[in-house]
């Protein structure tokens, strides 16, 4: 990020120190000037300041909405009811075969008829309770991640393999018998559990997409605002540096001091405020980067009551060096 105030890497140009001019002459026409461009950008500078404090309370993260979160939970759950039942039903044939081999391992009579009304069944009851399970277990899962709350994703993991375990047994059993409980049972169970996993992943890269796009929008806000900020400061910093500089080579009263001290407490808030706007661009996350923000936003306004306070030293060093 460059230097948004020109304050390092010698970009200030300092006033050439001339062996025969009078430095006091020096300090009286830099205090002056300073003076002057303070009346000049005071407003602008307080307009800009307060417009860049505020920018963060205008600019509402889509992905910190309640819209965005009801979103994110709406879409969980119809895509883990589509993709549980689609799934359930699957995993229901496949858990109607497995039991109906089963039970020919164990010399169960189980005739043609009844292993295909066990598969039915199966395929009924995982379709049935893949749906329900992965429509509760993907709609919590979804909320969870929509909102950042640190749940163990066993929780969603729990419910959906719970419900289509029961959910899946129950119809399947009254379809198909024993085998379409069984199958139903499986098949539930891990159509549920599967499809909640994979919706709670897909939200996930919704919600990461979305923060990064409101990161960028912010990014580009908290810059314009930076810019007009440091457009009404510039010339004021480098007054401040010059008029820092005179005073410590006549630091030969107290209000002169006094002066030189003030200074350097602004110029070390504009550098201070530099760099935690240029962490803020680096910023890897949303979190972070609003944390940056506000604090740049605190400097700011640091930064205009403490330019007031110099003036204000100014003024009185001023009638100082006037008198005869």
């Amino acid at each position: 990020m460059e230097n948004l105030f020109d304050f390092e890497g010698g970009s200030v140009d300092y006033r050439a120190f001339s062996t025969s001019a009078d430095p006091k002459d020096e300090l009286i026409a830099s205090l002056t000037s300073f003076i002057k461009l303070y009346s000049q950008h005071k407003n602008s500078l307080q307009t800009t300041s307060e417009s860049f404090r505020a920018a963060q309370l205008h600019e509402m993260p889509v992905s910190g909405s309640t819209a965005f979160h009801s979103l994110c939970s709406l879409f969980g759950g119809v895509t883990g009811a589509t993709g549980g039942g689609l799934s359930g039903g699957v995993f229901g044939a496949f858990g109607a075969i497995g039991a109906v081999t089963v039970s020919r391992f164990c010399d169960d009579d189980i005739k043609a008829i009844g292993a295909t009304v066990g598969v039915v069944g199966s395929v009924l009851g995982g379709a049935a309770g893949g749906a329900l399970g992965g429509a509760v277990g993907s709609t919590v899962g979804a909320a969870v991640e929509a909102t950042g709350s640190r749940v163990d994703a066993v929780v969603s993991n729990v419910a959906s393999f719970a419900i289509g375990l029961a959910t899946g047994s129950a119809i399947g059993g009254i379809f198909g018998g024993a085998v379409g409980a069984a199958g139903g049972a499986f098949g539930g169970a891990f159509g549920a559990l599967c499809t909640t996993k994979v919706v709670v992943n897909m939200v996930g890269e919704m919600v990461r997409a979305a923060k990064n796009s409101d990161c960028k929008k912010m990014k580009v806000n908290v810059m314009q605002k930076t810019g007009d900020f440091s457009k009404a400061f510039k010339l004021l910093v480098e007054e401040l540096k010059t008029i820092k500089a005179l005073c410590d080579k006549m630091a030969s009263s107290d209000v002169v001091r006094s002066v030189a001290g003030q200074t350097a407490k602004t110029l070390a808030s504009v550098a201070t405020m530099e760099e935690t706007l240029r962490d803020s661009q680096s910023a890897a996350d949303l979190p972070q980067f609003v944390s940056s923000v506000e604090e740049a936003a605190r400097l700011s306004k640091n930064i205009t009551e403490e330019v007031e306070t110099t003036r204000t030293e100014v003024e009185k060093l001023l009638v100082l060096l006037r008198k005869p």
